[in-house]
């Protein structure tokens, strides 16, 4: 950073904590434009990020937002590839989001602790509707559209996976539906189990099985034509890591979430993959996929996406042998 941009970020920063917010704000952009007209790009950048991020730590959420959009835009128009400097400096900001007001949000964990303890539902809404967070969701939107149309495919990941993080943090079990919507894009299983099984431990005993499914297959449900294996490789490690938090989960809900996880990692070493995929469904229909409605359809929704198959095509094509055979019948002799 050359020195004279160290010497305006300093002076603006001395407005903003003298209250002066919207003056700041100004400074800021002014700044930022006249960087711009130079071609000093970096310097540019560096302004914006630094405007936000300071805005942002004295509770200005709108002027934050206003700048990180303006970044954004700026990497959009100059086609500027979501690498690791220009991802940075946008995950800064978004790490920057302030938690909401303590009280409020205390007593909102409250009575979202209840509600989950009445349903243990995983659910595609949030409970957090708040002004501020649609704010922030606007940010993260465009940043991940911006991410998404260069290519990149594990930076979008990484600006879902920053949301989601704050979106459990500050809100606990009332953000969960809505954290939810990023964690399943996101790349950070370690969190997303441990915000899940938090979740699912407020919830009756016998559903902790039910959570693990629902959000296994709302990962995989998530998953585009590109990003199949991501999505099969994050629901794993969600997987191993929600089931590394818990007692042995031996049940019928639990083996059919480890049968449907076993058959997609064997679909490009096994033609009998789809095989042992639509012999668990069959198998656990009655049981495990009628304790909820919305598990049908995203288990379609995964066999389309993933064996190009869609539902009602024909049986299933024979009798399962070899490995996939054993891994099927080990886990199905037990119930």
């Amino acid at each position: 950073m050359k020195p004279s941009v160290e010497k305006t970020l300093a002076r603006i920063k001395d407005t903003v904590e003298s209250g002066a917010y919207y003056e700041a704000q100004q400074m800021y952009k002014t700044s930022y434009h006249r960087c711009k007209a130079r071609q000093q790009l970096d310097d540019a950048a560096t302004i914006l990020q630094e405007g936000a991020v300071t805005q942002l730590s004295h509770g200005q959420a709108t002027c934050g937002v206003e700048l990180g959009m303006l970044l954004v835009e700026a990497y959009m128009s100059a086609g500027t590839p979501a690498e690791s400097d220009s991802v940075g400096r946008v995950l800064a900001i978004l790490r920057a989001f302030p938690p909401p007001d303590r009280t409020a949000a205390d007593a909102g964990q409250e009575k979202a602790a209840s509600s989950a303890a009445a349903s243990a539902s995983v659910s595609s809404r949030g409970g957090v509707t708040a002004p501020v967070v649609d704010e922030y969701a606007r940010l993260v939107a465009t940043a991940i559209k911006w991410a998404s149309k260069s290519g990149a495919v594990l930076s979008a990941r990484r600006i879902h996976s920053a949301f989601a993080s704050y979106l459990w943090r500050s809100f606990g079990a009332e953000g969960i539906g809505r954290a939810l919507l990023h964690f399943v894009r996101g790349e950070d299983a370690e969190e997303f189990a441990e915000a899940l099984h938090s979740c699912a431990q407020q919830g009756p005993p016998g559903e902790v099985d039910l959570w693990l499914l629902r959000a296994v297959l709302q990962v995989l449900s998530a998953a585009t034509s590109h990003s199949r294996m991501a999505q099969l490789a994050h629901a794993r490690a969600l997987y191993d890591a929600f089931v590394a938090r818990s007692p042995p989960l031996d049940t019928p809900t639990a083996h059919f979430t480890e049968l449907v996880l076993l058959a997609l990692e064997h679909v490009a070493l096994s033609p009998r993959a789809h095989d042992m995929f639509v012999l668990a469904r069959e198998r656990y229909s009655d049981g495990v996929l009628r304790r909820d409605d919305c598990l049908g359809p995203l288990l379609e929704r995964a066999e389309a996406l993933y064996f190009n198959v869609r539902r009602g095509g024909g049986g299933m094509g024979g009798a399962l042998g070899g490995l996939l055979g054993d891994l099927f019948k080990t886990l199905t002799e037990a119930q």
